[in-house]
């Protein structure tokens, strides 16, 4: 399944509650959810599948007299790496070689996308190969790894840590594995809304506002059990967007410019935290709840690279923050340092430590009915 709908604060206790291990830590939990706005208008729509767009792909075409939906292009290659503009951390050696392992006879790269999963492959990778050089996590950009790396299996030369490059007798070509790792956390979240079926989410607005921890924990549960997507460790990213919701990017003068974009979220926490914003400065909305979306990431630049009923030149990836991760930790190596790691219209930093600063948050509402992408259901 592509999308699905669900309160915005129905997956922040989700993804509150996840790896709790006691009645009395999801009972704090819910308490504490439970003061939270609930109503829940459901705005917006997926993408607009299935209804007239406007000229910037998210709205009604005044323009169009008839009943076709407007489509738009494909995305370029470059338009797509230029969108996937966020870092991803992977372990190399101090000259920025990547770091193998392997696997049932599969020889594999990993990206993750929070620095703490990292930085904790790190210490597993060095406490197991005493002999092994220094190592390091190193930032990459996400967009340029995508096609020349992550899509299909490609051959590369490896060699032994430790050899000298020339030696023949310590090298080989073999294929490599790039594999993306989501933040655990999220990746549960994803998957219990996969399993949530029709009513479930009403009846866990209920636990939560009453709060019942063991209902509440009984639907989470059952619905992780029947999940039909994001079961898998790796390569199922999940990326989260809240449809009342755009951002724009400031000039020098502190003034929105260019069109509004729809904002995807890597991270809860992130989209959380963005929705806190938005709120603080647009009081009117405080008692409103949103509604999210979801979506795949492999799907969703597969859909970017077929014409579409949605442009999706008009999305911006939000840099995601995790629970774990340090804001001011440098001392991770950039291996892509020409990147600017968020900027420009192709990526944004929304976390709580630049306060905002760079986006503009504004409302968009839509009261038209949803509609399913077909063949994902």
């Amino acid at each position: 399944m592509l999308f699905r709908v669900i309160l915005v604060s129905c997956i922040l206790f989700v993804s509150s509650v996840v790896g709790s291990s006691s009645s009395s830590q999801l009972s704090a939990s819910i308490g504490s959810s439970s003061q939270a706005a609930l109503f829940g208008v459901r705005g917006g729509a997926f993408f607009g599948f299935g209804r007239k767009q406007s000229n910037n792909g998210d709205g009604d075409d005044d323009d169009n007299n008839n009943n076709t939906p407007k489509r738009f292009p494909p995305m370029s290659q470059q338009e797509i790496e230029e969108k996937l503009n966020i870092p991803v951390f992977g372990l190399t050696d101090a000259q920025g070689n990547g770091v193998i392992l392997s696997d049932n006879g599969n020889n594999i790269f990993h990206f993750f996308f929070s620095k703490h999963m990292a930085d904790a492959a790190l210490k597993a990778v060095t406490a197991a190969n005493a002999e092994a050089p220094e190592l390091r996590v190193s930032a990459f950009h996400l967009g340029k790894c995508w096609f020349k790396l992550i899509q299909g299996h490609k051959m590369f030369e490896l060699r032994k840590y430790g050899k000298n490059k020339g030696d023949d007798t310590t090298t080989s070509t073999k294929p490599v594995q790039f594999r993306l790792v989501p933040n655990s956390k999220d990746l549960m979240g994803a998957r219990i809304l996969t399993g949530l079926k029709p009513g479930d989410v009403d009846e866990l607005k209920e636990a939560i506002e009453t709060p019942d921890a063991p209902k509440a924990v009984s639907i989470i549960q059952s619905a992780a059990n029947d999940a039909n997507g994001f079961t898998n460790a790796f390569n199922e990213i999940p990326c989260f967007a809240i449809s009342q919701m755009r951002v724009r990017k400031k000039n020098e003068a502190g003034e929105p410019i260019g069109e509004p974009m729809l904002p995807f979220h890597l991270s809860t926490k992130t989209m959380g935290d963005t929705w806190s914003e938005f709120t603080r400065h647009a009081p009117q909305f405080e008692d409103a709840e949103a509604t999210l979306q979801l979506v795949e990431l492999h799907k969703m630049i597969e859909m970017m690279q077929n014409p579409s009923d949605f442009d999706f030149r008009n999305i911006v990836f939000i840099v995601p923050a995790y629970d774990q991760d340090l804001p001011n930790n440098d001392d991770t190596d950039d291996s892509d340092s020409d990147d600017d790691t968020g900027g420009g219209d192709n990526g944004m930093t929304a976390d709580s430590g630049r306060s905002y600063n760079e986006c503009e948050i504004e409302p968009y509402v839509s009261m038209e009915v949803f509609a399913d992408a077909p063949g994902y259901n």
